[in-house]
């Protein structure tokens, strides 16, 4: 039987990547977008995710699932209240009205990212952030906790991280929900990203690996995960930034593997 997956975000970037990937596969793709999807999908459903009404008609025309990739986002570039609705608030009501046409055995797949860790707020807010359901609440929520957009993009992804965990457990023991957290990605927003985190962060963070990832990388890992051969991977972040987090804490303390350990004793030819 064919398996039936769900793309958020399948115009662009990581998401069109996904779409590519599946559909290369043999998957029946929905993919999810308000722009025009370049790749022949099974079905395309333009909505915007900020609009928590017209997320929730889409879901409704949505029969059965055998996974859920919630790869759309917007950077910090854009207005915290549209960073929030989109990447948390729209992901989140869509998700949640899907779930019972979630086919037993099924996954949920939500790229978060590593910029996660920069998240400043407490527990308590990114819980409450995540049981927002309107744009009223989503404004009370910004009132309380008011935030840059690029801050905003931060704590999004802390929230996804932490609501991907949650939404596992409550799954069990029927279908699974894990998070994908990516590095620097070139993607049509790393300039976005240059901007609102910093270009010598950025850059920073491609010299110490070599290079950005690509799309179709982080595509890769998601695609694994939604696939039965991940069946027994629940309830995790999975870093996806080609060793990023190891070089950054180990590689100032000892050499590069095929390198020679610095002599004492001076040498001549």
């Amino acid at each position: 039987m064919t398996r039936r997956i769900l793309v958020t975000g399948a115009a662009s970037g990581v998401g069109l990547a996904l779409a590519r990937q599946l559909t290369d596969d043999g998957v029946a793709v929905i993919g999810v977008d308000r722009a025009e999807i370049p790749v022949p999908v099974d079905r395309a459903l333009r909505v915007d995710l900020t609009d928590f009404a017209a997320v929730r008609e889409v879901a409704a025309s949505v029969t059965e699932l055998d996974g859920i990739a919630n790869v759309a986002g917007v950077p910090g570039t854009a207005p915290a209240a549209t960073v929030l609705a989109v990447n948390v608030v729209g992901t989140r009501v869509l998700t949640d009205a899907l779930l019972p046409r979630l086919a037993e055995g099924g996954a949920v797949v939500t790229v978060a990212s590593i910029a996660a860790h920069r998240n400043t707020l407490p527990a308590e807010a990114l819980d409450r952030l995540c049981t927002v359901d309107s744009d009223a609440e989503l404004a009370d929520w910004l009132a309380e906790y008011p935030l840059s957009g690029a801050a905003a993009y931060d704590t999004s992804k802390a929230a996804l991280v932490a609501w991907s965990a949650r939404l596992a457990a409550r799954l069990l023991p029927r279908a699974r929900a894990v998070s994908v957290s990516p590095g620097p990605v070139d993607t049509p927003i790393l300039a976005d990203f240059r901007e609102s985190m910093g270009a010598e962060s950025i850059d920073r963070a491609g010299a110490v690996v070599g290079r950005h990832g690509l799309p179709g990388e982080v595509a890769a890992a998601a695609a694994f995960l939604l696939s039965p051969a991940a069946s027994w991977v629940n309830g995790i972040d999975l870093p996806v930034e080609g060793g990023l987090a190891a070089a950054r804490t180990h590689l100032s303390a000892a050499p590069p593997v095929g390198t020679a350990e610095p002599s004492t004793e001076r040498t001549t030819r």
